[in-house]
């Protein structure tokens, strides 16, 4: 490919900027030099989230702190934070990186872009708007606002791009259903939907609740936010191949493995100075795709991700997809209950009848509660207990993004 001689060149500067941070000085001690050709990156070793939190705060930083201007960690609630640090060099290549992004979504000068994500320590906002202004577009930097606010400013600034999570989407549609604010009162265009793994399906009917366009985009804190999005074909993500070098592995062996193989996806960013990131598990699983895409454009692609690798839920030793239990669910109660859905489990799997909590559109309708208790043990041959909780207990008005997963020790 076109792009493989930069990578090398570029994959060989990072390898040589990494070695001035304490991290990576003693983890590539054993590591060659200098790689002759991209495929040698295979050789090298794997960095790990836990590895990134036992040197918080100051192991992964390459240059002097003088040189430092900003800081991102990751959106985690638990344990140390994973950071990421950038030079004014890495912010001026990462706004130029990911506006490559913005520009295929659509976005230009005359755009009107509301963020309905958290801004602060979290990445996704704060380096995806400095990338839509890179394009001169107009950014909103709503953050977390009520329903009631984000509307207000939707209509008053008629904003055509939305940025948040899927569900949350959902949460804003329900909102301007009850107040019985028409959807072609607004301008949008598109929204972008990131943050949240979800399905095609679930993505279908958000657009057609809103009628727009619905674009993946994929980023994380440890390497950046936005580095691979959707072409207007929607047939996978494209990376921004002078930026970051993806691989796809056997979770269990480290193998990497041949395109279309589904695996665990690793990363390894391309131009970063202050704290650069070689061969990172990122947990999330897809595969890169080898058929060409009918946009033309020639970067690596992958599937949109399926899971993390510790989604997985095993009860009874039955194996429990999340994701396709929450469609499931979706699907069996038909628009009965509200979008969002929490399955708790505790850690004595066992003994304790896991839980699911939905929210009945009536509360009074509790026979439907039995029913998904019902049918779920005919799919899945496990007893859940169904519980209805009210709709503020997801507290999407505080948070654009909800945790779905929630492991409990009820000893």
């Amino acid at each position: 490919m076109k792009h493989i001689p930069l990578q090398l060149k570029l994959l060989n500067e990072t390898l040589l900027m990494a070695r001035n941070s304490q991290f990576y000085k003693y983890k590539l001690h054993k590591s060659p030099q200098k790689l002759k050709h991209i495929a040698e990156i295979e050789s090298l070793p794997f960095t790990t989230k836990k590895e990134l939190r036992d040197c918080y705060p100051f192991g992964t930083l390459s240059v002097p702190m003088a040189e430092v201007i900003e800081m991102h960690t990751s959106s985690g609630t638990t344990g140390k934070a994973t950071l990421s640090y950038f030079t004014k060099e890495d912010l001026r290549d990462s706004s130029k990186a990911i506006s490559e992004a913005w520009k295929c979504f659509g976005i230009n000068k005359d755009s009107r872009v509301q963020f309905m994500m958290s801004y602060g320590l979290f990445s996704g906002a704060t380096l995806n708007t400095y990338a839509i202004q890179e394009l001169g577009g107009f950014v909103v930097p709503a953050g977390i606002q009520s329903a009631e606010k984000q509307v207000q400013m939707m209509l008053d600034f008629k904003i055509d791009t939305i940025v948040g999570t899927l569900g949350y989407y959902l949460y804003l549609f329900d909102y301007l259903k009850e107040k019985r604010i028409p959807i072609k009162k607004l301008s949008l265009k598109r929204g972008i939907a990131a943050g949240e793994i979800y399905s095609n399906k679930a993505r279908s009917e958000v657009e057609g609740k809103f009628n727009i366009k619905i674009f993946d985009h994929y980023g994380l804190c440890e390497v950046n936010t936005g580095i691979a999005y959707e072409c207007e074909f929607r047939t996978g993500l494209h990376f921004l191949d002078e930026y970051v070098f993806p691989e796809i592995i056997n979770s269990e062996t480290g193998q990497v493995l041949s395109r279309d193989m589904e695996g665990e996806l690793v990363l390894t960013i391309l131009k970063k100075k202050a704290s650069s990131v070689i061969r990172y598990r990122t947990g999330d699983i897809t595969s890169i795709k080898s058929e060409k895409c009918p946009c033309g454009r020639t970067s690596i692609r992958i599937d949109r991700i399926k899971r993390r690798i510790d989604d997985l839920i095993f009860i009874k030793g039955i194996k429990i997809d999340p994701y396709e239990l929450r469609e499931y669910i979706l699907g069996i109660t038909k628009n009965k209950i509200y979008g969002d859905i929490k399955i708790r489990v505790a850690s004595e799997l066992s003994k304790h009848k896991p839980e699911i909590l939905v929210s009945l559109k009536n509360s009074s309708n509790t026979n439907v509660l039995s029913h998904i208790q019902n049918l779920l043990k005919e799919k899945t041959l496990i007893t859940f207990n169904v519980t209805h909780v009210n709709r503020n207990y997801f507290q999407r008005g505080e948070n654009n993004k909800v945790k779905f997963i929630e492991y409990v020790d009820k000893r």
